[in-house]
């Protein structure tokens, strides 16, 4: 008896003392968290500033008495993708409306109490969407918002279990719950704003070891989207710098801003932290110019209307918060972006190929030109919820060129899709449906490029669609070399490389081999050939023909609809504008075709377009087997060798053993690098002067490093 008796008290103390210490966790976690100022943080900056007050008045005199609206489906329905016409959404903009001090409808009885009705008539309805986003992501945030919105109105939606709706009920919608879960679709974007619900509903309800525990989760995962070359992948081995980069990106820092100096407050100098935020300084400012974004790294994005606005409005929350260390570089990149700045404002000059994601960049002041391809270790630009229907062609050597930043802005309703600019591919009105979200890899291995950091090649070696390509690009200070060769095909249908599609801004001037003086095309419904052209000219960029081609151009209004591409998308209305298109016409069923031709940027005058001298390109050789061009000026040869083999010029010459693309410079300094990353090193020969010099150089062969370039001074003794 005396021991049950002790065993009792001892259970009762212990009882005690659990609770005294649950009480003191409490008032050590009230003690450090101002929940109050971080929820205040989320609703300024979640407030809309929606100024349609009409259209919001609207919804009061349309809503029905159990808080519906008669013109919204309810239960188990699909949204039909809408995020900008749906139930919660209204109720999320009336929210913000009546809860800003500043608002003329601030603390609004009508839409106090709409919000409350329409809160009340969703949690009985139990709708749901077809997508998983929207039950998972779209809808937790926008009533987690709602209801932050809502405590400008202390009690108003009571935030205990009471009669009628109450907070406990509506954040009993959210899902999923568990901390693993946060992962469950994916780590990146995805887990970002899973996380972001998680957030929300630790603030409301003051639990700060579950925003602790959120933290904690996210933090280890930032960096998993972030390849080793520094690109944002996400839906498989797919670039997605500016489609689902920009949403990571966005709610990363929201949730930064928002959990600042408090116990879960994020460690921006952690190892992870760091690398999205080089991520964001170099590789995704990087992939703008002026306010666009490079359209060949917007996923299916691509497909919506103003996409190509690179809005990154988390550069200004950077500088002045996160990372002040490097605010003046997030600062030139905002300037530019708002247009505050012109598009060559303090741009960064490079060149670089990112490696695992087939993928180059060239930048220059006056201009930036990306090559986008696919290989059997990447993915093409997805399609997915009937968005970026007629992009089949778009990851196959596809040419973002530009100059001022608009060249191809919305242009994606009227685009010829099957005329990318660079690509090379049968002309084609019908586009087959492609697998889903990133399914859709490539053919090939021999998909990459070299680079030392200022100046590269990249290559494709094309095998799609019953067409074969050898092609690759050089790229040098004022010209980019393009060449094709070994292009075959068999489906009976004419066989294009685009060298541009975009907006024409003015007339084109042409002028050809045996003419000293150009001529002037305008907007026409005919196209125009001419194999006999030295140049052409549109806008602010010139195209050069080294050899003769085939050259057709059209300057012509073209008219098509978002709709035709994206499904989603509210209107079918036409639209229309004049597009300039000039491309290489290699007939049907060609064999061993090829072409070549030389982009300059910046010839916006006839006196420029002389100026320029072609000769200081020398291509040596444009075959299936080996292409190769020397940049007189530069002392630089650059070369794609599809096989073993040699290179002769200027009195000397360059063999390798393997496949490769290579650097020369100098005539001693040797880039090299494995497109294909299946093996560790290549024997190089140098024959300068009757001397043969040979070096064999190892390659990087770590999982995250193969396809980098290596670089080996040769130590020629000049003579």
């Amino acid at each position: 008896m005396r021991t049950f008796v002790r065993n009792k008290r001892s259970f009762k103390d212990i009882l005690i003392i659990c609770l005294v210490y649950a009480f003191t966790i409490c008032t050590v976690y009230a003690q450090e968290y101002n929940f109050e100022q971080l929820r205040t943080r989320v609703a300024n900056s979640q407030s809309t500033n929606f100024t349609d007050v009409k259209k919001m008045d609207n919804w009061i005199v349309s809503q029905n008495s159990d808080g519906s609206w008669p013109d919204m489906q309810y239960g188990k329905i699909a949204l039909n993708g809408s995020l900008n016409n749906n139930h919660v959404h209204r109720l999320w903009h009336l929210a913000a409306a009546c809860a800003a001090p500043n608002h003329e409808k601030y603390n609004s009885i009508a839409y106090k109490q709409a919000i409350k009705n329409g809160l009340q008539f969703w949690y009985d309805s139990k709708s749901v969407d077809a997508n998983w986003w929207f039950n998972r992501i779209y809808l937790p945030q926008r009533l987690g918002e709602t209801l932050i919105f809502m405590r400008a109105f202390d009690g108003f939606i009571p935030q205990t279990t009471s009669e009628g709706i109450d907070e406990p009920e509506v954040l009993s919608l959210f899902t999923p719950t568990a901390i693993k879960d946060i992962t469950s679709y994916n780590t990146g974007a995805n887990a970002i704003d899973i996380g972001l619900q998680y957030v929300y509903k630790g603030l409301l309800t003051e639990n700060g070891k579950l925003l602790e525990e959120t933290k904690n989760k996210l933090e280890s995962i930032l960096a998993d989207n972030i390849k080793a070359d520094m690109v944002y992948q996400d839906h498989g081995p797919q670039i997605m710098i500016a489609s689902y980069g920009p949403v990571f990106c966005e709610g990363l820092i929201r949730l930064a801003s928002y959990l600042a100096n408090s116990p879960a407050a994020f460690d921006t100098k952690s190892k992870n932290f760091t690398k999205v935020l080089s991520f964001i300084r170099n590789t995704q400012s990087s992939s703008t110019r002026g306010r666009s974004w490079d359209f060949s790294v917007l996923g299916r994005g691509i497909s919506r209307e103003n996409a190509l606005n690179a809005n990154m409005g988390y550069l200004q929350l950077l500088a002045d918060h996160i990372d002040p260390e490097n605010a003046t570089k997030y600062l030139d990149v905002l300037g530019r972006l708002e247009g505050k700045n012109p598009p060559n404002y303090k741009v960064r000059e490079f060149n670089k190929h990112y490696w695992v994601s087939d993928y180059t960049q060239h930048a220059r002041s006056g201009y930036l030109f990306t090559v986008r391809n696919t290989s059997t270790r990447t993915a093409e630009g997805e399609s997915g919820n009937n968005e970026n229907l007629k992009a089949n062609y778009l990851s196959y050597g596809a040419n973002f060129m530009a100059i001022n930043g608009d060249e191809y802005s919305n242009i994606m309703p009227v685009w010829d899709w099957a005329m990318i600019p660079g690509t090379t591919f049968p002309y084609t009105k019908e586009f087959p449906k492609r697998a889903k979200w990133g399914a859709n890899i490539g053919n090939t291995t021999f998909v990459g490029g070299v680079s030392d950091g200022s100046y590269g090649a990249a290559v494709l070696n094309l095998d799609e669609v019953n067409i074969i390509a050898k092609k690759s690009w050089f790229f040098f200070d004022d010209e980019i070399a393009c060449l094709g060769a070994g292009i075959v095909d068999n489906s009976n249908r004419e066989v294009r490389t685009t060298i541009n599609q975009a907006w024409m801004k003015t007339p084109s001037y042409y002028r050809e081999i045996d003419k000293t003086t150009e001529a002037e095309a305008t907007l026409s419904t005919t196209v125009y050939l001419n194999s006999n052209l030295k140049y052409i000219r549109n806008g602010k960029f010139g195209y050069y023909f080294p050899n003769k081609n085939d050259v057709k151009f059209t300057m012509q209004s073209k008219s098509g609809s978002w709709y035709d591409i994206n499904k989603l998308e509210d209107s079918t209305k036409t639209e229309t504008g004049n597009v300039f298109s000039l491309w290489i016409d290699h007939g049907k069923n060609p064999s061993n075709a090829s072409y070549s031709y030389i982009v300059v940027p910046n010839l916006d005058s006839e006196k420029k377009a002389k100026d320029y001298d072609m000769s200081t390109l020398n291509i040596i050789e444009n075959t299936a087997q080996i292409q190769a061009v020397f940049h007189k000026n530069l002392n630089m040869l650059q070369a794609v060798f599809h096989q073993a083999g040699s290179v002769h010029f200027q009195g000397k010459s360059i063999t390798v053993n393997k496949p490769c693309a290579l650097m020369l410079k100098e005539g001693e300094i040797v880039t090299i690098s494995n497109p294909s990353q299946t093996y560790s090193n290549i024997l190089v020969s140098i024959k300068d002067h009757g001397n043969t010099y040979s070096k064999i150089i190892e390659l990087p062969t770590k999982n995250n490093l193969k396809g980098t370039s290596a670089t080996v001074n040769f130590q020629i003794t000049k003579k």
